[in-house]
């Protein structure tokens, strides 16, 4: 037997409409949105149109990508494991078990920065003392 598609009264594609409502515990989906078993199935195979609000937070629901309300971090998806952000542009992670070593981080490079500076300061004046020793 066909399996009917979920359909909707508003422009939408429809891969993402079945998306956003054929995946995830019946029971669960039922409670979030505070309606029967039987009206989320009814949805997922056609016998009704999924409302817009509906489809709107359930896709929501859904996303594992940051919105623009996010700022800088607009785009950044969660990983499939859940356990770090990924950057659309570099595909970097940020794992959130790293968060509280961020102080850390920092320190770590400004000490390395300020090492390079004495290095630096340490190869000029033995340059200037290995001219110079001579005179």
């Amino acid at each position: 037997m066909k399996r009917s598609k979920p359909i909707s009264t508003f422009p939408c594609n429809p891969d993402e409409l079945y998306r956003a409502v054929c995946f995830g515990d019946i029971n669960e989906v039922a409670d979030e949105l505070a309606v029967t078993t039987e009206q989320i199935h009814r949805w997922r195979t056609g016998q009704e149109p999924v409302p817009k609000a509906v489809s709107l937070w359930l896709k929501h629901r859904n996303c594992t990508t940051l919105g623009a309300q996010f700022g800088p971090f607009k785009g950044f998806r969660l990983c499939d494991r859940g356990d770090a952000l990924v950057c659309p542009a570099s595909g970097m992670r940020i794992n959130f078990s790293e968060i509280p070593l961020l102080d850390e981080y920092r320190r770590a490079n400004k000490l390395a920065e300020r090492q390079a500076e004495l290095i630096e300061k340490l190869m000029t004046d033995r340059n200037f003392y290995r001219d110079n020793c001579h005179l």
